[in-house]
């Protein structure tokens, strides 16, 4: 009888260490469950707050030409910013990102432009700009990388493109004198058409004189 006791006991004891096996186990599954949702979680916010790709039919925030993607060869000039109310924004040239601030009335926090070897997007602040006789969207010619050390490398594997270092005041005065020479452009051609519009007027008050 004492046997059968002793047996069952153990038997019980068995029952009762599996069970508190199989709930740590459990626990410990959940656990990881939790931190890798965790995990995913946290790259799904570090991607939302940094730079984006454009998408097939994204088009320029100031001229509205194409967007060009990374895997196509003018990708590498495409530029992009985060305006203070969150929202993303392409430009298919880096003069482009500079002149819409001269058009509307907007205000950036984060710009970005692609490193010109890696393509990966850097902050366009701290890039460093070559001007090269390179062929980009809208005929600015100028390539960035991330570090002066690259730029630098570059330069000395492309005497055949004519590059030299620039800075974004460079970028900025060139993109400015194109922008006023275009609004000179559609000023007079607005003026034009209201002459037309006058010499049109005149002809048809004539006519309903005679």
């Amino acid at each position: 009888m004492k046997k059968l006791s002793a047996v069952m006991m153990a038997f019980f004891l068995m029952i009762i260490v599996s069970a508190c096996g199989d709930e740590a186990a459990e626990k410990e599954q959940k656990d990881g469950q939790e931190t890798a949702a965790t995990e995913v979680k946290h790259e799904e916010d570090d991607h939302g707050d940094g730079p984006h790709e454009p998408g097939a039919d994204d088009v320029c925030a100031f001229c509205n030409m194409k967007v060009y993607e990374e895997a196509d060869p003018m990708g590498v000039f495409t530029a992009q910013a985060k305006t203070k109310d969150g929202e993303y924004v392409f430009f298919d040239d880096s003069g482009c990102l500079l002149n819409i601030t001269r058009r509307d009335d907007v205000e950036f926090e984060e710009k970005w432009v692609r490193d010109y070897i890696t393509s990966e997007w850097i902050d366009a602040n701290s890039s460093i700009p070559v001007k090269a006789d390179l062929k980009t969207p809208m005929k600015y010619g100028y390539a960035f990388f991330k570090d002066n050390e690259s730029a630098e490398k570059f330069i000395s594997e492309n005497n055949g493109k004519n590059p030299a270092m620039a800075s974004w005041e460079q970028i900025d005065q060139i993109s400015k004198e194109r922008y006023m020479k275009k609004m000179k452009m559609n000023s007079d051609s607005m003026d034009m058409d209201k002459d037309q519009e006058n010499d049109m007027d005149g002809e048809g008050e004539e006519e309903s004189g005679h």
